[in-house]
């Protein structure tokens, strides 16, 4: 049993053998045959039996007498699935929060983020940076000098990057100003807020103002501790039951792009997981800069390509909509779709030079304006070109209206979706700033039932850890989040369908997904069916997770 602690994150990680592996395949012709339990190939359509061969699934329901020299697995009545794909997540940079910051769960005022940032600071030298995460506010426009006097006097001297649950908001102090050379001047990109009172900033930075101090200061980060916190995350989602996973490697504010610490745990034999990565690029010059990570793919690591902010944070008033929030604006823009802010700014361009490049895009898209802009910018390069030819993937989809779900699906399967099922329960209070409009939020089965594919995900650490679990996930998705008069539930088999080959194509991946002969012997095995257990027993632990293979190889065993 390996036991990590992070209690300075109020987090106890787990990790039940967790066994480090070398590359991906098996050996040389070395056979493993699956037997004896209930092995499901694809969402719905079971096999006997399964042979692996060097990490590929060979063949379904062999003769158990001609494979006597090979390795028998005796799955004892267990269930098998493919494995499951978290299409988007941030465990790089979550991790390395997690490994060194202060927890700021549950904190949702500047007293209660004094209080834990003292505690912090005692174990901080001066002048060293805290980092903290976590926090949620109602109204993050009313942070106040009084609120950043507070954690002046709780860390001194030392600088303080705090980011918020969604992801979109931080809070820095006085000393991480002066650090970083902010001053109410700084010019903002387009999309973001800085808190300005009496002529001084505040602290409180939205959306893509967080660039401003986030890329300086996570410039000064250690590899050896964003090696180590990553590692345990990706430890606990391979005991969660998935297997690969997309990492987004940045938000609106910070770009944590290190690769090369995948790369590196797969030569060690330590990557429990799949991992697809992609470059958050800001404007048309950022596109250049992500090609470079072209041509560097491995079994287990793979480029992906670009991700772009289209708007704000749904969870935080900021989906960009054609009607007006409660807060009196319609959200928040981060781009145009001609050359209103200049070409760099305009998405029809960068989205040809992606084209151009070959690689695919993802984009952060909440309100209907904001699909609205990415569609746009769709059809004029597929219209200009005669088709397109990466995959561009729409995330989250607060917002979407029947027209636009209708375009989506005349790609033909050029453009896809991922979604968080677990958001109908963890921003359940967002009718705050949407009314009546909140009930229309997320309206996955719609999207499900167009015939677009659809991957599923976390988005963690919007969705917390106990809403992480493959499991938990699907408990919200059958249940409507226990709302179904408002979110239409979806069946085990689309979660799962979503989980499987919904999430493999929002990644570049075409051998993941499926346990037909010829893909990778990607698996999950839990102890019971998850068609057979009830939705209401459905939890983080139940059914519990046996083992996970990647690649023939158990990464994870309970």
């Amino acid at each position: 049993m390996l036991r990590i602690e992070i209690t300075d994150f109020g987090i106890i990680l787990v990790v039940l053998c967790v066994l480090p592996f070398i590359g991906s395949a098996t050996g040389e012709g070395i056979a493993q045959l699956y037997t004896n339990g209930s092995i499901y190939i694809d969402e719905t359509k079971k096999a006997d039996n399964l042979l692996v061969v060097d990490g590929v699934v060979k063949a379904l329901n062999v003769s158990p007498d001609e494979y006597k020299n090979g390795t028998v697995i005796d799955l004892k009545g267990a269930a098998v699935y493919p494995g499951f794909i978290d299409s988007h997540v941030h465990l790089m940079e979550t991790g390395y929060f997690f490994y060194v910051g202060a927890n700021l769960i549950g904190c949702n005022d500047s007293d209660s983020i004094a209080r834990i940032l003292a505690d912090k600071a005692k174990y901080i030298p001066e002048n060293e940076i805290i980092l903290g995460a976590g926090f949620s506010l109602r109204d993050y426009d009313s942070w106040s000098l009084e609120d950043l006097a507070k954690i002046d006097n709780a860390t001194g001297s030392r600088p303080v990057f705090l980011g918020d649950k969604l992801g979109h908001n931080a809070i820095i102090n006085s000393a991480a100003m002066n650090l970083t050379g902010l001053t109410p001047t700084t010019r903002v990109p387009l999309g973001g807020k800085m808190g300005v009172e009496e002529g001084r900033l505040t602290g409180m930075l939205r959306e893509s103002a967080m660039t401003l101090p986030g890329n300086k200061i996570f410039a000064l980060f250690n590899s050896k501790d964003i090696k180590a916190g990553t590692l345990i995350l990706l430890k606990r989602w391979a005991s969660y039951g998935y297997t690969g996973a997309v990492d987004l490697m940045g938000g609106p504010g910070v770009r944590l792009m290190r690769p090369d610490l995948f790369y590196d745990m797969e030569e060690e034999g330590t990557l429990p997981l799949r991992i697809n990565y992609c470059y958050t690029i800001f404007n048309l010059s950022d596109v250049d800069d992500a090609a470079r990570y072209r041509g560097n793919d491995t079994d287990m690591v793979q480029f992906v390509g670009c991700k772009i902010f289209v708007d704000g944070a749904f969870a935080g008033g900021q989906a960009w909509t054609s009607w007006q929030n409660l807060q009196g604006n319609y959200g928040l823009q981060e781009i145009y779709t001609d050359d209103t802010g200049g070409p760099e700014m305009n998405l029809t361009r960068i989205v040809e030079r992606v084209e151009d490049y070959g690689m695919n895009m993802h984009y952060h898209v909440q309100g209907d304006r904001a699909i609205g802009a990415v569609i746009e910018a769709l059809d004029k390069v597929s219209s200009a070109r005669g088709n397109l030819t990466g995959v561009h993937t729409l995330i989250h989809m607060g917002f979407p209206n029947d027209e636009q779900i209708e375009k989506i699906r005349k790609f033909d399967g050029h453009v896809v979706m991922t979604v968080q099922p677990a958001f109908w329960s963890v921003e359940n209070d967002t009718a705050y700033y949407y009314g009546e409009h909140n009930k229309d939020a997320y309206p996955i089965k719609k999207l499900i039932d167009s015939g677009t594919p659809v991957g599923i995900s976390t988005d963690f650490s919007v969705s917390p850890l106990e809403y992480s679990p493959a499991t938990m996930v699907i408990r919200v998705a059958v249940t409507g989040g226990g709302d179904p008069q408002s979110h239409l539930p979806l069946s085990v088999t689309e979660a799962i369908r979503g989980f499987t080959v919904g999430s493999t194509a929002t990644t570049s991946r075409n051998d993941t997904g499926v346990l037909y002969p010829g893909y990778k012997a990607d698996m999950v095995v839990y102890e019971k069916d998850l068609y057979s257990v009830p939705f209401d027993e459905m939890s983080m632990d139940n059914p519990r997770v046996i083992a996970t293979y990647v690649g023939g190889k158990e990464v994870y065993r309970g």
